[in-house]
């Protein structure tokens, strides 16, 4: 059963981003709040290095998200910005991108979802 929660003090990725309630399960199918912050404590390196200005967003809709009715997915273009501008900086790491975080799976075009806030305001990569 779906549940809303508070999201928890431990899970610093996602502290003032515009929302305190979080629901569960969720995507990621982390049934616990627990389950939910470990993995979660895992992306803060990321988080630090500010691959994209989006990268927040996109992983708190992701570990924390806004407890509606029904879950509302990161939108694909969110997963492909913050996608193409963090995997070179994961690879470095020698990570690649996770499978379950593949765009594909989120959805595209019009549907309700959680779209990009810096409007292509990406840090311009010098030529």
């Amino acid at each position: 059963p779906t549940r809303c929660m508070a999201i928890p003090q431990a899970m610093a990725l996602c502290h003032n981003i515009g929302y305190t309630e979080m629901r569960l399960p969720h995507l990621l199918d982390h049934d616990t709040a627990a389950e939910a912050i470990q993995q979660s404590v895992s992306w803060l390196p990321l988080l630090a290095r500010e691959c994209d200005p989006d990268v927040r967003l996109f992983l708190c809709s992701l570990f924390a998200p806004v407890c509606l009715d029904r879950v509302i997915y990161p939108c694909r273009s969110l997963c492909e910005a913050v996608q193409t501008s963090c995997t070179p900086i994961m690879a470095c790491y020698g990570y690649p991108w996770p499978a379950i975080l593949h765009c594909g799976r989120f959805p595209a075009g019009h549907s309700l979802c959680v779209a990009a806030i810096s409007n292509g305001s990406r840090p311009s990569r010098p030529r």
